[in-house]
């Protein structure tokens, strides 16, 4: 088991790595694909726990149109995104109007699962973009804000997983929330968020970049990347499933490996829009 973790975990990163790295339409629709992929674990655990009977279709047509709009922005106007989103619940309230079997539970939880899955991913999209970092007038003195910034919000998350991991198996007493993460300790939580200073510390003294902004990022992922772990687990604690998917050996789905940034990415999107 340790060693399929550690083999998809490798090849996780070289795919990451390259995707990364060649920036632009390329790094979109990684993301993209990831999205979609997401958008089918959560309809798939839903539809186990009989919260969701719709079908996928609504939700993949409003995630592309919506990511679209986003990662076309040097043509089209950002007010297109948010129409593509407004005509999203139309299109959905619409469905619910016409059909006799739609209940109100399962609409708000197709719903919710699209605001969930695109505004996570949707961050990660647009903090990539180095085009973008003029408008958020952050000052880091690096020629690819984008690129930097993507690595260090990677780099401080996975320091809260593996701090985290680490400190509670090693001083863990205090359970947090032992009904929906009987592992995660108090201690942990700490152990995790001095981790997420600590990383986004070397981060910042390694490459040069914004020492203030990289301590921002480490608050903001010491604080939330635990939080969207817990909060995906609850999905699944309350859709009675162990992993949201099968794609990664060893790591569950998408949503399992992505928990966290979806939280943090949203979190550090809302940080340099206010800079």
């Amino acid at each position: 088991m340790l060693r399929t973790r550690v083999i998809t975990a490798i090849i996780g990163f070289i795919v990451a790595f390259i995707f990364i790295m060649a920036g632009g339409y390329y790094y979109d629709v990684g993301i993209l694909l990831l999205a979609l992929g997401a958008w089918r674990e959560y309809g798939k655990m839903t539809h186990h726990s009989s919260y969701m009977r719709l079908t996928d279709w609504w939700g993949l047509l409003s995630i592309v149109a919506t990511m679209v709009c986003l990662a076309l922005h040097k043509y089209v106007p950002y007010a297109w995104s948010f129409t593509v989103i407004v005509w999203a619940v139309i299109v959905l309230g619409l469905l619910f109007i016409a059909s006799r079997t739609i209940t109100l539970k399962e609409m708000a939880t197709s719903l919710f699962g699209y605001f969930y899955i695109m505004s996570g991913f949707s961050a990660l999209m647009m903090v990539r973009d180095n085009s973008l970092y003029p408008l958020f007038h952050v000052q880091a003195d690096v020629v690819q804000p984008g690129l930097y910034m993507v690595w260090l919000l990677l780099f401080s998350t996975w320091a809260s997983d593996t701090f985290a991991y680490f400190v509670g198996r090693a001083i863990g007493k205090h359970h947090i929330v032992p009904h929906i993460s009987p592992n995660k300790t108090s201690e942990g939580f700490i152990g995790g968020f001095i981790g997420c200073l600590v990383i986004s510390a070397i981060y910042a003294y390694v490459t040069g970049y914004s020492m203030q902004i990289a301590l921002a990022i480490g608050l903001i992922t010491g604080i939330f990347a635990p939080l969207g772990d817990l909060f995906e687990s609850k999905i699944k604690r309350i859709c009675e499933v162990k992993d949201s998917g099968m794609l990664l050996p060893g790591h569950g789905g998408i949503l399992d490996r992505f928990d966290s940034l979806l939280f943090t990415a949203t979190i550090t999107m809302i940080y340099l829009l206010h800079m």
